[in-house]
């Protein structure tokens, strides 16, 4: 489904291109608010060495403002984000002691750079773009030690996204579907000492409020 949806999204854009550059008259509007998103991301880990909680997933949330520029259909939309993301997993038999199965505790403060470059059908849009995240705190629980570990991982990530969205007055709604390298991906690797490299894949639901007046 999400091949599918880049493929038409794409499709759609490259067919409006030649309109946009002809010297075609079209119309353009701005639009600018704040957006609310929560995040709700799933990591597969296939190794016998950890797993991840009860929760099954990570849950987080972002919030912060967004600027969209549209060119008849197609629109460019940048935001910037604060996110905060918890993540638990399950060491089993750790350091080789049978039965013994501590919980692993990860909190992330990231800053997020999301574009999204769309493709407008009345009150529908298909979207997709990059996310770029810069690390800003990191903070791990383990065995009864909690400690600071912003300068364990590295500063930035990158992500890519698709999704679709609707306006509604000065609401918008957007449902995405992102997928990268992992934060959690490191954790692992710092904390067992051997290298993984699982990619994130998470749903993002997010509400927008309008702010500009035209």
């Amino acid at each position: 489904m999400i091949t599918k949806l880049k493929t038409l999204l794409l499709i759609l854009v490259t067919m409006s291109l030649p309109a946009l550059v002809s010297g075609q008259v079209y119309s353009t509007d701005h639009q600018a608010g704040a957006i609310l998103k929560v995040v709700s991301a799933r990591m597969n880990i296939n190794s016998e060495l950890v797993s991840t909680s009860s929760t099954e997933s990570e849950v987080g949330y972002q919030f912060g403002g967004f600027y969209r520029v549209n060119i008849d259909r197609i629109y460019v939309q940048p935001e910037v984000l604060y996110s905060k993301i918890k993540t638990q997993l399950v060491f089993n038999d750790y350091n080789g002691v049978p039965g013994f199965n501590p919980l692993a505790q990860f909190e992330f403060n990231t800053l997020e750079i999301p574009i999204n470059i769309g493709y407008r059908i009345g009150n529908l849009r298909l979207m997709m773009g990059p996310s770029f995240s810069i690390l800003l705190s990191g903070e791990r629980s383990f065995l009864n030690d909690v400690e600071k570990v912003t300068s364990e991982y590295n500063r930035s990530n990158f992500m890519w996204h698709w999704g679709i969205g609707g306006d509604f007055e000065r609401i918008f709604i957007d449902i995405k579907y992102e997928s990268g390298l992992s934060k959690t991906g490191e954790s692992l690797s710092n904390l067992i000492g051997r290298e993984f490299v699982p990619k994130q894949k998470q749903w993002v639901f997010s509400v927008a409020l309008n702010l500009l007046r035209d």
